[in-house]
């Protein structure tokens, strides 16, 4: 077999933090081949250049160090890079970003099985600031060119190999914003064959000081001569017309909608649309059948309101335009940071002991379960939750056998709380509380002592900050009905941020690292099995709120899981799975609740790390595991250490 030559380039310019990440992501998977890596430093301000050479010094790949005499940016950079190469593949990283551990073996594969000149990935969309990750799609629908173009990242060059004739005949726009527009997408229309792969991702890190997220400025009107230069590079084909609709949209009406709004100072904002109108004024965006679509698909209040803006703007009333656009933004303002914000929560809002005691009463008068379920909720310093919490265990359609609110020595008004609601309750279902004398300084102490106190046949360890839909424990009991075996059931979650709102709809594509699709439907497993193809890699529980756990002495494995700081949840939910049958129901019925600081210290990804090293001995020896399991293994350690810098 022909061996896989690749020429791989990357513009540096300001990214000491980033460059050894994105470097160490590209040697893990250069085993089978043959390539060349250009690095070309665009007069990095920081110390870039000198991080650069002492990774050249004591690394053996093959590597070329190119420096522009001054500051040209990405388009020249790449242009230069593209003339020093010496392979019929390309492939373009962003420093600052890097690759999933399978990037390149899929990407051929692809390449090679469809023979085509242009492969294209999707994009993992990682915050810097810690916000949950989102995928972004490299094609909306059917395989197609239209549906490859018509989608936001359509122009970047990172998440695509391309066959380096079409990048010759079709270079980067030099010195202007946007300069990959009127190269990579005329390169799409133009390929013979273009193919794409759901396999592996391109992971793009968002920072808030980037270009595309800075202030709003001329440079960014560059867009337009970008496309001018796209539309002499494709205009003889075919279907040029649907090429320029969906381009137009993508870049230009989104560009519309979404960037020149950002621009707080009213007069910059009104030059800005007055500008854009001018310069937009031969694409007819008003009649684009993708905006159309995407109009259509919108609430009333989101569709009347750019709609609006559109057509006032189209009509040469850009001062009303911008007036509307700043009463929006006051609008949207009040709306995602006060009371207004509530109502996108998934959490209900306003609950009285009322409403608690109401619930209460409805769950004492449901028939007694053949599955009894035990309820324990460990609670530190969560005062501000605890009602949105016994809501939603109150409100299950599931009648609870017993419910324990455990304290670990709160410094807030939790525990004047807890006795009163207890007080209060207990009335009408059976609810306890039992408070620690000395802050046990672990989860799974407070987990050890629920279980102990524990009657039920199962256990539903429900952290107090979390929430759920009013079915979750009903449809994990129905699961478990299937099944005596079933040791532990779970569902889907989705993370939501300090007041409720959904930030993250599914855990699903964080926890299948392998894209397997194991968890695109529900299933009922052989625990050991679980473990073997999913759970000996990494942790493919997010949170101990979505489980039903059956009900035996857990407290060995609870006392070794106090020894890890990072790990220890993984190390139980596998000890529990090898006892008998897991099942996962694909729906996401658990929230969790994401608050303050969720960006970790290097310190504490240099102990997450070890401990995972940790776990992986104990599993490679408990499990009999193969050769190919400590190779994903192994894998997986690069991967961590590229993406934690450590």
């Amino acid at each position: 077999m022909k061996k896989r030559q690749l020429s791989i380039i990357i513009p540096c310019y300001n990214v000491e933090k980033y460059i050894i990440s994105c470097l160490n992501s590209i040697k893990k998977q250069l085993n089978n081949i043959e390539y060349e890596i250009i690095l070309i430093n665009d007069k990095s301000t920081d110390n870039s250049i000198k991080v650069i050479k002492k990774y050249l010094k004591d690394s053996k790949m093959n590597i070329k160090l190119l420096e522009n005499e001054e500051n040209k940016g990405a388009g020249y950079s790449r242009n230069r890079a593209l003339k020093e190469t010496q392979y019929n593949y390309i492939s373009f990283i962003d420093a600052d970003d890097y690759l999933d551990d399978n990037f390149y073996s899929e990407m051929f594969e692809k390449l090679e099985n469809d023979k085509a000149d242009v492969v294209v990935s999707d994009f993992n969309i990682i915050y810097e600031d810690g916000a949950p990750s989102v995928i972004a799609s490299g094609c909306e629908g059917k395989i197609n060119k239209i549906n490859m173009i018509n989608t936001g990242f359509a122009a970047s060059p990172c998440n695509k190999i391309i066959r380096k004739e079409l990048l010759l005949k079709f270079p980067f726009a030099e010195g202007i914003m946007n300069e990959d527009i009127a190269s990579i997408i005329a390169i799409l229309v133009n390929a013979k064959k273009v193919t794409y792969t759901t396999k592996t991702r391109y992971n793009y890190i968002q920072h808030s000081t980037s270009m595309q997220n800075s202030k709003l400025s001329m440079q960014r009107f560059d867009i337009f001569r970008s496309i001018d230069i796209l539309k002499k590079r494709i205009k003889n084909d075919k279907d040029y017309q649907k090429y320029m609709d969906a381009i137009s949209f993508q870049q230009l009406f989104l560009f519309f909608i979404y960037v020149i709004p950002r621009e707080k100072n009213f007069f910059k904002r009104w030059k800005f649309l007055k500008l854009f109108r001018k310069m937009a004024k031969d694409y007819n965006l008003i009649e684009n059948q993708y905006a159309k679509e995407n109009l259509k698909r919108r609430g009333k209040k989101a569709k009347f309101y750019y709609t609006l803006i559109f057509n006032l703007n189209n009509k040469g009333l850009s001062f009303l335009t911008s007036l509307i656009m700043s009463t929006f933004n006051i609008y949207h303002n009040l709306k995602h940071n006060s009371f207004l914000s509530k109502k996108l929560s998934v959490i209900k809002q306003n609950i009285t002991l009322e409403d608690l005691i109401k619930l209460a009463k409805k769950q004492a008068s449901m028939k007694e379960e053949s599955i009894k379920v035990s309820v324990v909720i460990p609670n530190y310093n969560y005062e501000k939750f605890m009602y949105h919490r016994l809501y939603s265990i109150l409100n299950q359609d599931y009648k609870l056998y017993e419910i324990i609110i455990l304290d670990d020595c709160s410094s807030d008004n939790s525990r004047e709380l807890i006795d009163d609601l207890v007080n209060k309750l207990q009335t009408y279902i059976k609810i306890t509380k039992n408070y620690n004398k000395t802050n046990s300084g672990t989860a799974f102490k407070q987990w050890k002592k629920g279980f102990d106190l524990v009657k039920g046949d199962y256990v539903w360890i429900a952290e107090a900050d979390d929430y759920c839909e009013k079915n979750m424990i009903s449809s994990l009991v129905n699961t478990i009905k299937k099944d005596k075996d079933i040791v532990l059931s779970y569902v889907d979650t989705s993370f939501i941020n300090s007041i409720g709102v959904r930030q993250l709809k599914t855990i699903k594509p964080e926890i299948d690292i392998q894209k397997s699709g194991h968890w695109d439907k529900d299933f009922i497993n052989n625990g050991l099995d679980e473990i073997k193809d999913y759970a000996f890699l990494n942790c493919t529980i997010a949170n101990v709120s979505s489980c039903l756990i059956k009900n035996k002495d857990y407290s060995k494995i609870l006392d070794e899981c106090g020894n890890y700081k990072q790990a220890g949840d993984w190390l139980f939910y596998v000890s529990v799975m090898k006892q008998g049958k897991i099942s996962f129901i694909n729906k996401p019925l658990n929230y969790y609740r994401v608050h303050g600081n969720n960006v970790s210290s290097v310190m504490k990804k240099e102990k997450h790390l070890q401990e995972i090293l940790k776990l992986y001995k104990l599993y490679i020896k408990e499990f009999d595991l193969t050769k190919e399991h400590k190779k994903l293994m192994r894998n997986r350690i690069e991967f961590l250490k590229s993406v934690w810098n450590i």
